[in-house]
Order: structure tokens, then C-alpha cells, then sequence
């Protein structure tokens, strides 16, 4: 069994291709953030050298579970997480993409037959953060690929080389349905309220939602996080104009992906803040915040929030882009549609 919630048509076809022999040479999982596609390529990988050969991994036998714990010779697992391990401190924070010396690594690795299973297996994650340089390395090794390996890649956005996706077999992971997903945390363990407003939260993200309920110190932060954003609407400009610099320092520091997250969650905000004034309810994401919404929706025109959200997307793109992130985030805090 996988034990990987949803995604039953790309577990099938990967099955399929296990019990027909017909395995690519490279695989790449792609989709959103947080649905699940690193288990998948770690199930894949299990799967593959499982010592029953059924096509699906046992996840009982040694060769599954020294997988799963990191430690089975024939596997190799690489990204941005492995590649800041081995560097400084203050290095490993401000990384933002895989250098080239991390796929010459991951090659040299590939270069060995394998130790004890019939094949070996290589894990990338975060393969959407190639620099240019390292992408054209991969490339030349999707091209002529050992016979005996299988490369796995997993990315979170199609910012790939068109030459590198067409050398995969490509399997696009797409949100769960918001049921499926309460669901999955009623199996976990939470209770029927927490898993709607989990699964809520998490726009389809499976992994997402498991990984926050598990973790309440980080459903307390997004509270707080989405409080702090919502008084900026009538807070004073002074007050925006700090929030915008505590994030730039943060940004500055290497801390990236927090401020994309204070973003992601201020554009689920002022979606929502859309979706009440247009009478969709059941498309809200930010369902324990009802009666906000709607006060700010019978204040702020659709129009306005739709600007805004406009915004916050355009100072997203433009943070991964290298602009200077404290003009960038004051620009944007300047034209907070006000309520009072």
C-alpha cells in the first residue's frame, strides 16, 4: 500500500508501470506546494526496490523501511534542504536555488552501480530552483541516463526547462478536493470542526493541512499572522510602514519564504473578501473568519479588493525577481484599501 492520501490516477500509472515494465528513465512530480508529491517520489522509490516486487511498496520489508529512514545505499535524496546542510551558516539561509556543485555531487553518485539492489534511485527535490548552470548539468544527464537508474524530480512550480520536462514522464499532482482532505485529518486524529477549517486553510494541499495539524504552535502563528494583517486595513500608515520593514529585514536575511508566506495568506484574505461580496461563500478559504469578512466586504468594494489582490500577486513575482524588497512591500502597504 502507498499510504498517500488522494492522487489514486498517478499511483495507478505508476503501479502500471512497475508490474508492466515499462519504468522511465526519469519521472517528474509537479504541482503546488505541500500536496504530497515528495511522499509520492519516496513511495515511487520504495515501490521500485521493494523486496516482494508487487508493484507497490510493503513498507515493512528492510528494503522499505531503510528507504524511508534515509539510509538504503541504492538511494540518494538531493535538494535545497541537503544542499544548505552542508553549508555555512550563514550561507545556508540565503540560498535560493540548487548550484551546480549539488548536481555534480548527485552525478558523481549516479556515475556508481548499484550496491545491492537491482537498480538506484535518485530523489531532487526542488528541481524548479536549478540555477541555469545546473540545469543544463541535469540535462546532459536526463539525456543519457544509466540504465540502471531511475531519477525522480520533484518541483513545486513549472519553472523548469522546457528540455528538462520533456525528457520526464511528467505527473502534475492537482489540489485535493476539500472533503477529501477534512477527511484525511478525521483520520489523523482531528476533530470534525478543526479538519473543515484546516482543510479550508489548505486550498487542497494534503500534505499541507497533516503537517499543520501536527503542528498547533504553527496554526496559533497563522492566526496571529492574519490578525496582524487584517488591522493593517485601519491601522495608521505608520504602523503599515513597520510591518513592511520587519519583513524586508526578514527577506534581507535570508528568510524568504516567511514573507512570501505573510503574502500568500494576505491574498487568501482578499480573495475571500471578494468571494462574500459576490455571494460565494462555500469558496472561502479563511471559514473561522466569517464575520470579519463580512464587515469589510459591505465596506471595501469588490473593485478595491480586487486591485489590492492584484498588488499582493505583483510583489510576490517581483520579490523572486530581486527588486528591493522594503520599496516593494512600503508601495504595497501605501494602497491597503481602508475601512476606517
Amino acid at each position: 500500500m502507498w499510504h498517500v492520501y488522494g492522487h489514486e490516477w498517478a499511483i495507478e500509472q505508476l503501479r502500471s508501470n512497475i508490474r508492466g515494465q515499462q519504468v522511465a528513465h526519469a519521472y517528474l512530480f509537479a504541482g503546488p506546494q505541500g500536496l504530497g508529491k515528495s511522499l509520492l517520489a519516496l513511495r515511487m522509490a520504495q515501490a521500485l526496490l521493494c523486496e516482494r516486487q508487487t508493484g507497490d511498496p510493503c513498507l515493512q520489508c528492510r528494503s522499505c523501511r531503510r528507504i524511508e529512514h534515509g539510509s538504503h545505499p541504492d538511494v540518494r535524496i538531493t535538494g535545497m534542504e541537503t544542499q544548505a546542510a552542508a553549508a555555512k551558516a550563514e550561507d545556508a539561509a540565503r540560498q535560493k536555488e540548487l548550484k551546480i556543485a549539488t548536481i555534480r555531487e548527485w552525478q558523481r553518485d549516479l556515475a556508481l552501480r548499484p550496491y545491492e539492489a537491482s537498480r538506484r534511485v535518485l530523489i531532487l527535490h526542488d528541481a524548479d530552483r536549478l540555477s541555469e548552470e545546473a540545469a543544463n548539468a541535469m540535462l546532459k544527464t536526463l539525456e543519457e541516463p544509466p540504465d540502471y537508474a531511475t531519477l525522480l524530480l520533484v518541483a513545486h512550480s513549472n519553472e523548469l526547462l522546457p528540455t528538462i520536462v520533456s525528457r520526464c514522464r511528467v505527473l502534475r499532482l492537482r489540489p485535493l478536493p476539500r472533503e477529501q482532505v477534512a477527511s484525511a485529518l478525521r483520520d489523523q486524529g482531528a476533530s470534525k470542526d478543526q479538519a473543515e477549517i484546516l482543510a479550508a486553510w489548505s486550498n487542497g494541499r494534503i500534505g499541507w493541512a497533516i503537517n499543520l495539524f501536527n503542528d498547533p504552535s504553527a496554526q496559533t502563528a497563522r492566526r496571529e499572522c492574519l490578525d496582524t494583517l487584517i488591522a493593517l486595513s485601519s491601522a495608521p500608515i505608520t504602523s503599515g510602514l513597520q510591518w513592511a520593514e520587519e519583513r524586508a529585514k526578514e527577506y534581507r536575511a535570508g528568510d524568504q519564504a516567511t514573507v512570501l508566506m505573510w503574502l500568500e495568506l494576505w491574498q487568501s484574505w482578499w480573495r475571500d473578501v471578494m468571494h462574500v461580496a459576490a455571494g460565494c461563500d462555500e469558496a472561502i478559504t479563511n471559514i473561522d473568519r466569517r464575520p470579519e469578512l463580512a464587515a469589510l466586504a459591505g465596506r471595501i468594494t469588490s473593485a478595491a479588493a480586487f486591485a489590492f489582490l492584484q498588488q499582493i500577486m505583483a510583489v510576490s513575482r517581483q520579490l523572486l525577481e530581486n527588486v528591493n524588497p522594503q520599496l516593494a512591500l512600503e508601495h504595497l502597504v501605501l494602497h491597503i484599501p481602508r475601512s476606517g
